[in-house]
């Protein structure tokens, strides 16, 4: 599952006015939003259901073959992370239950007392050099070499993928597991993304898009690779910068 944020109370939103605000803004875009609970057990949902007033919330749950939401509902202790645009959202499900309707199963809550908003460009961000490295290689058969996507841009918090205009190789909404992304030749790192939002690539003949993802569960051995090749980069780029 996606690892909770720390929270600082710098970033923590407590006015019910804006909290109702931002669900909203999640429900008119029908961002996807990522249910956490016990290590493990994680679940993609969308906002169908928000009542200010009454204090009501609800969140669509899709095919859900292993039971994951009767776990989440009883382990008491669910979190939501949703994304809009570079901004994370994050805040705690309290007394959720799951009903069941004609649309399917849905969890119901209130809504929460506080909200944590986190920027996500806070996370320095480097451009690759290189056209072939780093990028990302997806599962594949036993004999047969997985596709590689190229990353466009990489931060110890996520990255962004180049996809053909005609191809959606990860699901929305849904953690990929068992990726690969190699930073270069002698490094690759084992990985979970979470896809957040696609935009086109400006300016791209061939109607690239652009693929934002989140890393999830980075354990600290790739974090450290991770954060050391961004940290390269970036002196790598300034040194080209004082050449040029």
């Amino acid at each position: 599952m996606t690892a909770p944020e720390a929270a600082p109370e710098e970033f923590r939103v407590a006015a019910p006015a804006e909290i109702a605000a931002y669900l909203q803004q999640l429900q008119r875009e029908g961002a996807t939003v990522l249910l956490n609970g016990p290590p493990g057990q994680s679940l993609a949902s969308r906002i169908t259901a928000l009542d200010a007033a009454s204090n009501v919330l609800g969140l669509e749950i899709g095919a859900d073959p292993d039971g994951i939401s009767q776990s989440l509902v009883a382990s008491a202790e669910i979190t939501a992370v949703a994304y809009i645009g570079a901004i994370k959202l994050q805040f705690e499900l309290e007394g959720a239950v799951l009903v069941s309707g004609e649309q399917g199963a849905v969890l119901r809550t209130g809504l929460p007392e506080r909200l944590y908003r986190f920027q996500r460009r806070h996370a320095f961000r480097v451009q690759p050099a290189g056209s072939v490295y780093p990028r990302v290689v997806l599962p594949g058969p036993v004999d047969q070499p997985g596709r590689a996507l190229r990353v466009l841009d990489i931060s110890i918090g996520g990255l962004a993928l180049a996809l053909p205009a005609d191809v959606s190789p990860l699901p929305d909404g849904r953690t990929s597991e068992g990726l690969v992304l190699e930073l270069d030749r002698m490094t690759a790192l084992r990985i979970a993304l979470l896809p957040h939002h696609t935009s086109p690539i400006a300016g791209d003949p061939h109607g690239m898009r652009q693929l934002g993802c989140a890393f999830v569960d980075l354990d600290a051995a790739a974090s450290r690779s991770l954060q050391v090749y961004v940290d390269q980069t970036q002196k790598r780029r300034r040194l080209l910068k004082l050449d040029a």
